[in-house]
């Protein structure tokens, strides 16, 4: 059964009150079913707080209890849908929802999550805007694609950062200025934590343009911020020829940090994206 037709029949026997299929359904005079369970405690509540008077969950069309009448067409209906569902094949359970196990197919941006349609009938999402997935999978990948440009062009500008700064050790050094195994203790932490705060942010946003279209939009509100966030810190840099001077051990490993930067700036400058994107 094709998907989209698939999800219409069961809107049609979804109950509006607990929003799982249909259990012995009874219909209103208005045309609206619900389970049993669902529309008799509606009624129960209904007859505490309205003095007895009910009306229709979803049109709110009043009807009188006793013209409930059971649905046996939709109820037939309904264990043919329970027969066609079947369970997702082992690489589509990432693209089913875990809580009610439809499809994910809507998209919740302010919650930056992919629902299926039950949770955005439900009251967590109410009042959200919601898109089809293939309605925004496009301006996503146009976004990852800005912030990844937008962390190449910061190691572009790290690296003449630090050839400025080079320079200027240069200077000081001949100006009789010996702070340099401080700004060399301080550079190198700066450039170790910004190394592993671009490589995670990187390998994300390389994951999500791999993936799927839920796996990109999944949590994308995130990974936006963290995005967003991100900022090219400016580092206290030591030259080379600083270590025969003061033969300083932690040199080497400073320049090793700068040597995995220019790499992973290489790495990027050659990837290919998914979709040719």
């Amino acid at each position: 059964m094709d998907f989209s037709v698939k999800v219409d029949i069961e809107k049609e026997v979804t109950c509006p009150i607990c929003l799982e299929l249909l259990t012995e359904p009874l219909s209103l005079d208005c045309g609206h079913s619900f389970c049993q369970a669902c529309i008799t405690a509606k009624i129960k509540e209904s007859v505490i707080i309205s003095r007895g008077e009910s009306s229709c969950p979803v049109c709110q069309t009043r009807f009188q209890p006793g013209n409930l009448r059971p649905n046996r067409h939709l109820a037939n209906i309904v264990e043919r849908v329970k027969e066609v569902k079947m369970s997702p094949q082992e690489g589509q359970k990432r693209d089913v929802c875990e809580h009610h196990g439809k499809k994910l197919q809507i998209f919740c941006k302010e919650d930056g999550k992919v629902i299926c349609w039950v949770c955005e009938l439900s009251q967590e999402h109410q009042g959200h805007q919601t898109f089809r997935i293939n309605e925004v999978v496009k301006e996503c990948q146009n976004y990852i694609q800005i912030e990844r440009q937008k962390i190449l062009k910061g190691f572009n500008e790290m690296r003449v950062i630090l050839d400025n700064e080079e320079q200027r050790e240069l200077q000081k050094l001949e100006e009789g200025e010996v702070n340099v195994l401080d700004n060399l203790a301080a550079a190198t932490d700066q450039l170790v934590q910004q190394r592993q705060d671009a490589s995670t942010l990187i390998s994300d946003l390389q994951r999500r343009l791999r993936g799927s279209s839920v796996e990109m939009l999944q949590d994308v509100i995130d990974v936006m911020k963290r995005s967003e966030s991100w900022t090219l810190k400016k580092p206290k840099s030591v030259s080379k020829k600083l270590k025969s001077v003061f033969r300083v051990p932690d040199l080497s490993g400073m320049l090793q940090v700068l040597k995995e930067l220019t790499d992973v700036q290489y790495y990027w400058d050659n990837v290919i994206l998914c979709g040719g994107f």
